[in-house]
């Protein structure tokens, strides 16, 4: 804080010194201009003043001259000196002055010329001398050459600037060490920081840092729950098929025991682990989205229409339909075309699945605003409703109709989703009026081509 309060201080300072010594100095400048004249025209009237009054009166009138001089303008000193040296009110005078009106005796030329100091000299009736000295006013200038009247202005300006410094610092360094103490506090491993309100509740870029790092906190703790909860989803995978695969190997040494029956179903759950694992390893590239392009124009009924072909080819094993109808103009739009023919894939294969044998599983395409809208609807028995977000989940089965008997690995739909949201759309399930599930696939449309 120190640090940042004083370069505020100083700069509070350094521009208000060049202000304030930029408005002196042209004051002053234009009030020594001012009184540059001011000088000669006060001397020649009290100088004609006071040879008048000695002319008229003496030196009683000289005297009482030097009085209404001295009560009417003090800040001007008027002396007069007579033959003796004496000043006729007694004041004392200058050193240059005390030789009286005799003329100067001749200058020393071993001593520097200073100039003459400037005396008048007058000439009474009787033929007296009296030596006139005139001194203009002398205006003080007090500290660093200002008027003595400003110094208080500079002590409340110094404790307003102080003040104005600190309290700007402050609002300054305090959300900024709050920033700091979190900061160490996620470094070490609390995921669970989070910033006073106070900080995300300011309106300013301090306060939009902190919203940043309370949602840059909020989607680390997400991504490392999420990471944990996959790791631990994986290891319960694995062990299903690697269980299976020992029962099989122990049968298989066993004597009598069908040895190729065993070896094929080793074959079957190692063709099963590969599976997953390539499913696993597709999802974590999907989170880190490490080297995958997302500028390919892609038209979205071409990529249903494949889709949709070789959906249908497998649902004849189920006697289930495929309806599809494509529109009659493109739907385009920008991203991976690998990429989302999986998801879109993962949704109809999931619906082939889970249809009921001899009904048909529906696929749509429509424009909805900015996005474009895919919807794959069965005829199953859908899913509870507390279930609906869950099914997007990484190994994730509803306990009624997705059992591990059906051949899903429950990592197909979390694919999709994550496809989604890596092109900026959506994923949602509902269960259907009439009933089965419908999953509505959103994305970003663009125009097409000309």
């Amino acid at each position: 804080m120190s640090s940042l309060y004083t370069r505020t201080f100083l700069s509070f300072w350094a521009v208000m010194v060049l202000i304030v010594a930029g408005a002196i100095g042209v004051t002053r400048l234009v009030v020594l201009a001012e009184r540059s004249d001011d000088g000669p025209r006060t001397a020649g009237s009290l100088t004609g003043e006071a040879a008048l009054a000695l002319r008229d009166g003496g030196e009683p009138a000289l005297v009482a001259f030097l009085e209404a001089t001295r009560a009417k303008r003090p800040a001007v000193r008027v002396l007069v000196v007579d033959d003796q040296g004496h000043e006729l009110l007694g004041r004392q005078l200058p050193p240059w002055a005390a030789r009286g009106p005799r003329p100067p005796p001749p200058p020393d030329p071993s001593l520097p010329i200073i100039p003459a100091r400037p005396v008048t000299q007058l000439v009474a009736p009787d033929g007296r001398h009296y030596g006139l000295i005139i001194t203009p006013p002398h205006h003080e200038f007090g500290v660093l050459g200002l008027p003595e009247t400003l110094l208080a202005v500079l002590v409340v300006a110094l404790a307003a600037t102080g003040i104005a410094s600190w309290l700007l610092t402050r609002s300054i360094t305090r959300p900024v060490r709050a920033l700091g103490v979190a900061t160490r506090d996620l470094a070490r491993g609390n995921l669970d920081i989070q910033l006073d309100p106070t900080v995300g509740a300011r309106s300013d870029e301090l306060g939009k840092l902190g919203r940043d790092f309370d949602a840059m906190a909020l989607r680390l703790r997400d991504l490392l729950k999420g990471r944990e909860q996959l790791l631990r989803d994986v290891s319960h995978e694995l062990r299903s098929p690697l269980a299976r695969m020992r029962v099989a190997t122990g049968l298989a040494r066993q004597s009598g025991s069908d040895v190729g029956r065993q070896i094929e179903r080793i074959e079957g759950e190692i063709e099963r682990l590969d599976r997953l694992i390539g499913q696993v390893l597709h999802l974590s590239r999907l989170d880190a989205q490490a080297g995958t392009s997302f500028d390919e124009d892609v038209d979205l009924v071409e990529l249903l229409d494949a889709i949709a072909r070789d959906a249908a080819f497998e649902a004849q094993a189920r006697q289930v339909e495929v309806r599809w109808q494509p529109p009659g103009s493109p739907h385009p739009v920008r991203g991976n075309a690998q990429l989302l023919a999986s998801a879109v894939e993962n949704v109809v294969r999931n619906a082939v699945s889970y249809t009921a044998p001899g009904t048909a599983v529906e696929l749509t395409l429509a424009r909805q605003g900015e996005f474009e809208r895919i919807e794959v609807r069965d005829q199953g028995p859908g899913v509870p409703p507390g279930e609906l977000v869950k099914i997007f989940e990484p190994f994730h089965r509803v306990a009624e109709s997705r059992a591990r008997d059906s051949g899903g690995d429950g990592i197909g739909l979390a694919i999709t989703a994550r496809v989604m949201a890596a092109h900026r759309g959506s994923a949602v399930a509902e269960n259907a009026p009439g009933g089965g599930l419908r999953v509505a696939l959103s994305l970003p449309t663009i125009s097409p081509a000309v």
